[in-house]
């Protein structure tokens, strides 16, 4: 009896290995389906981006406004997205309002810099800050932004190389909304708040309200891409909102080669 319930108790446990080694070989086995999977996605989309110019043109761009690789990933994908979508026009529309997101982030962040705002407060708005970055595909980190463009237009979807011309209006575009938009956060930053509740809820409504209008202004230029109308700047919107327009004006310049 003491030699049966021995080999019970053997052959249980073989049995329990048995189910163990199955349940890792199985665990293995998705585990190389989902890298595999998440390999061949990626070469996809690599695959994409050469093939309709976006890989070397937001490379160029990258390196021109001081956008580091990692965050460029952010804008090639809003670009490609954008493009998939809705043609060239979907891309002016994604990349500019990137561009526009990200700009408003960096000032956000800025202006909670240099305010008199107890640490704990600026700490929790700038959480906030980048929340809403975090939800706007492209919009690239606060302090990467020297320079953003020669990637964006070397062959994207035309194959047209970008001028000089070009990626420095873009530059001084997505400079000067950040210049505007620092200086009205700066004046959020110097309000009155009873809690870190109030402050990141005040910077929030700010930087999402301010990103709603540069989108929809980017969607309306982009339209007008669409229809084959002109690029211009017609301003008559407030100063963040001018500034926008510039930056969605340049970009789709630079991508749309006019």
């Amino acid at each position: 009896m003491g030699d049966g319930s021995d080999g019970a108790g053997g052959v249980g446990g073989s049995g329990d290995n048995g189910s163990d080694a199955a349940a890792s070989a199985a665990e293995s086995a998705v585990n190389d389906a989902v890298s595999a999977l998440s390999e061949a996605v990626s070469n996809a989309v690599s695959s994409m981006a050469q093939g309709i110019g976006l890989s070397d043109a937001l490379g160029q761009l990258g390196q021109a406004l001081g956008i580091d690789a990692q965050d460029m990933q952010g804008i090639v994908g809003a670009a490609i997205m954008g493009a998939l979508t809705g043609g060239l026009p979907g891309a002016v529309a994604a990349v500019a309002q990137g561009l526009i997101g990200g700009s408003l982030s960096e000032a956000a962040h800025d202006a909670i810099a240099s305010s008199s705002m107890p640490a704990a407060m600026q700490a929790v708005a700038n959480m906030a800050i980048s929340s809403f970055a975090q939800g706007v595909p492209g919009a690239f980190n606060a302090g990467t932004l020297q320079g953003t463009i020669s990637a964006l237009s070397n062959n994207v979807l035309g194959g047209q190389v970008p001028s000089a011309v070009d990626i420095g209006e873009v530059a001084r575009a997505v400079t000067g909304l950040t210049d505007v938009a620092r200086g009205v956060f700066s004046g959020v930053a110097g309000g009155e708040f009873s809690s870190t509740t109030d402050v990141a809820s005040a910077f929030d409504s700010a930087v999402r309200g301010a990103f709603d209008q540069g989108r929809q202004i980017a969607s309306d230029v982009a339209a007008n891409v669409a229809n084959g109308g002109g690029l211009y700047a017609n301003g008559g919107h407030d100063p963040m909102g001018d500034a926008a327009e510039r930056v969605a004006v340049s970009t789709a310049r630079l991508l749309a080669g006019n």
